[in-house]
């Protein structure tokens, strides 16, 4: 995650972004719709957010598209930590790539800046297509305007031993009571942290799904009213905070294989990308651990579902070439090539099309347990000024758990950080 003080420094060059961002634009994003062969181009460049061992994957969607078309693909790694900063000063001074991945919600930030292209001067009924319905709400403006599609996807999954359940009579828990219950029993048979949380314990994105689960939302449909103060999201974040003032869950990132391995922890809440950790890094696990989907609360399933969106820079000289390398990634070859090449070097690559999860290198349980996951995933809310609002957001869930601050009082101010923020 990105820190406060490199998110607030961002926020303030907004301004000066988006007039410099707009005299670069024909005010359609900058592509005007023009063909491949219009562009005729050699190359394109996409920077990726994220770390070398999703390059390949990237890259073998570049192959395809350099034998189809005769344009190579160069791929950049751009660290998280740093991503944020470098494209909107790259939307700035117009001296940036082709195309750019991130974090979902930053295709309709930068959007907004005029700093990406809207891919629906193309055809992009293959990506409407294609893309979950719970990722609407994180990808399309409020104005309708599809400045990005998700490249890659991540969800939070509940991974829990499997052998400790059947010798302590424990069935899967499928709600907040049952999770609850099984808590209580696996405590009074001596196990002191039955539960960890591993994608930020005490952050927003870890909240989410509770206050998701209770029927809360940030904000309206139409993003005209801020809700993070509604009953549902209080619920939400009663619930979530329970876990540390009663359950004992740590509030550090713990080490999920280890103290799973050590049997520890019998339930654990994390990213997808736990299921190689938990395969390949523990071999003495197999045969004792899985995965379900996260218990519903009182009002819905579902988890957060995060990963990168991939989209067209506004100052490229190629997008119509760059938007047809994005629908490739959405071929049936495309994703082939993506996932031949995350089996070839053990990392799990979810590719954008959930239809394709089965074909992953995971156990059939697994791919079943993530293909039901996806069907209730949500993403964040794709209103203006959620960006900036995330750190102050997550200021106030620590705010509750670290220093008992009462929910009510700091939802209160994280929606004031948020009216802030909001156009």
């Amino acid at each position: 995650m990105i820190s406060r003080t490199k998110r607030f420094s961002a926020a303030a060059a907004a301004a000066a972004i988006a007039l410099t961002a707009a005299a670069c634009s024909d005010g359609g994003g900058g592509g005007g719709g023009t063909t491949m062969e219009e562009e005729n181009v050699d190359s394109i460049t996409i920077w990726h957010t994220g770390d070398a061992s999703q390059q390949p994957m990237i890259e073998a969607v570049g192959v395809l598209f350099e034998a189809e078309h005769d344009v190579k693909v160069e791929v950049e790694i751009v660290d998280w930590a740093d991503a944020h900063t470098k494209f909107l000063t790259a939307i700035q001074s117009g001296d940036g790539p082709d195309i750019f991945t991130g974090g979902l919600s930053w295709g309709i930030e930068f959007g907004e800046l005029g700093g990406l292209v809207d891919l629906r001067q193309y055809d992009t009924q293959n990506l409407e297509d294609n893309v979950i319905e719970g990722l609407w709400q994180s990808i399309e403006s409020p104005g309708g305007e599809l400045y990005g599609v998700p490249l890659n996807m991540t969800t939070y999954s509940m991974f829990y031993r499997s052998d400790i359940l059947e010798a302590e009579g424990i069935a899967v828990p499928a709600t907040w009571d049952e999770m609850d219950a099984a808590i209580i029993k696996l405590q009074a048979a001596g196990y002191e942290t039955p539960f960890a949380a591993t994608w930020e314990p005490i952050g927003w994105l870890d909240w989410f799904n509770y206050m998701h689960q209770a029927g809360g939302s940030l904000y309206s449909e139409d993003c005209s009213e801020i809700t993070i103060d509604s009953p549902e999201v209080v619920e939400g974040t009663e619930y979530w905070a329970k876990r540390f003032s009663e359950q004992n869950v740590p509030t550090d990132q713990p080490d999920l294989g280890v103290g799973m391995s050590a049997g520890e922890y019998v339930f654990a809440t994390g990213g997808s990308w736990n299921y190689d950790t938990l395969t390949v890094g523990f071999p003495e696990l197999e045969g004792k651990w899985t995965s379900a989907p996260l218990p519903a609360g009182p009002a819905n399933a579902g988890s957060f579902i995060g990963g990168n969106v991939i989209g067209v820079m506004g100052q490229s000289e190629a997008p119509g070439t760059s938007a047809a390398f994005i629908d490739m990634v959405y071929s049936d070859e495309g994703v082939a090539a993506m996932l031949a090449t995350a089996a070839e070097n053990n990392v799990l690559w979810l590719p954008p099309r959930t239809d394709k999860v089965m074909d992953t290198h995971l156990d059939d349980a697994n791919k079943t347990t993530l293909t039901s996951i996806f069907e209730t995933s949500v993403g964040p809310p794709n209103c203006s000024g959620w960006e900036p609002s995330s750190p102050d957001v997550q200021l106030a869930l620590q705010s509750i758990v670290l220093d008992g601050v009462p929910v009510k009082e700091a939802l209160a101010a994280a929606k004031t950080a948020m009216e802030a923020n909001q156009k």
